[in-house]
């Protein structure tokens, strides 16, 4: 709600032809929930702003992790929304609190800087841009702002629960407050970490682009010998961007498989072959080379639209006649080049086009690093 609020106020004054939506999610978790979200509507229209519910409906909610399904959720209900409607950008509510309950969960977890760094103030969900304006703001903060409005909020009953790790860790900050240790001592270490984050992102980028040799059969090659003289925090950045992009998967990597990932590239004698997020590498004498696991490819093909273009994998753009199908590779593995490793054979694009197509298809890989 103060968000709602802090958004209209903004909006009116510097620019009001500026079109805010309010979006609630209703979880479906709670019986109250319903009631809940139609409250907004009548704050909303107020204020003059339309306001819609989105429903976490149509699939059984799991056992276990629910409070990370129902984020998955609300966000891609959200981005959803957004394409649908021309929305240009999400706003969320998260507070300085928010900040520093995620950066002490992930301490018990991990001394990574991308994860300490907690929450971003500016990131992007499925490629819709979020801001998260309130992220220096302490809650108590908001709500005092909401009382001087005399703006009633609803506080959602989750909030105590004590199943959750997030509320048990916000009691023990609350505690930890209360003997003199202040949440923002945790969100300044979640703004160190980003700064650290951003430089090995930096440093990464300038090594790609110098030391990455990427073919057009979809796979890269890795120097052995420059690679192992890099520290290894810029060694699992380095191959993280490198999964990311030649595995094609939706997720990241967990920091344990990274770790153990990279000190598999950085020796010198070991297995021939490692395989993580949807990517496969394979040892050589002077380097070791990277492509997508094809196995991990899903099997059914992709129909070039009446476009005819389409992104393949997130690896390829494959210019043919509307209608074909695009498909691994597998077993029939293209002629490529001498060199080319099978796992690359199997993985590369197959299009096979409608009867009487005249122009044979294109295919160009897309790579990790531009130019």
């Amino acid at each position: 709600m103060a968000l709602l609020r802090l958004a209209q106020a903004w909006a009116a004054h510097n620019n009001p032809s500026l079109t805010l939506s309010v979006l609630t999610v209703d979880h479906r978790l709670r019986a109250a929930s319903t009631a809940e979200a139609g409250q907004v509507g009548p704050w909303a229209a107020a204020l003059g702003l339309s306001h819609h519910i989105l429903e976490w409906a149509g699939e059984p909610k799991p056992k276990t992790g629910i409070q990370a399904a129902a984020r998955a959720a609300r966000y891609g209900l959200m981005a959803g929304w957004c394409r649908a409607n021309g929305a240009e950008l999400l706003l969320t509510g998260h507070t300085l609190d928010d900040q520093a309950e995620t950066v002490a969960m992930r301490m018990a977890r991990t001394a990574s800087p991308d994860s300490l760094a907690g929450i971003r103030p500016l990131g992007d969900w499925q490629g819709l841009p979020l801001v998260r304006p309130l992220l220096g703001v302490r809650r108590q903060a908001l709500r005092a702002y909401l009382e001087g409005l005399g703006q009633a909020w609803i506080d959602d009953p989750s909030n105590d629960d004590n199943r959750f790790e997030r509320v048990r860790v916000r009691r023990a900050l609350a505690d930890a407050e209360r003997a003199g240790t202040a949440p923002d001592r945790l969100a300044g270490l979640a703004a160190a970490n980003a700064a650290v984050a951003r430089d090995l992102a930096t440093a990464a980028d300038a090594w790609l682009a110098q030391a990455l040799d990427e073919h057009e059969a979809g796979y890269c090659v890795v120097p052995a010998a420059a690679f192992r003289n890099l520290p290894e925090p810029l060694q699992q950045r380095v191959l993280a961007r490198i999964i990311a992009h030649y595995g094609g998967e939706a997720s990241q990597p967990e920091a344990g498989e990274l770790r153990r990932f990279a000190r598999w590239a950085a020796a010198e004698s070991g297995p021939p072959r490692r395989t993580l997020g949807g990517a496969v590498a394979g040892r050589r004498r002077r380097d070791f080379w990277v492509a997508r696991e094809p196995g991990r490819i899903p099997a059914a093909p992709v129909i070039v639209p009446e476009t005819g273009k389409v992104l393949w994998d997130k690896r390829f753009v494959i210019a043919a006649a509307p209608g074909s199908r695009v498909s691994a590779a597998g077993a029939r593995r293209p002629e490529l080049g001498a060199g080319v490793p099978v796992f690359a054979r199997e993985a590369h694009p197959w299009v096979e086009q409608p009867p009487g197509t005249q122009d044979a298809a294109r295919i160009s890989f897309q790579p990790l690093v531009a130019g």
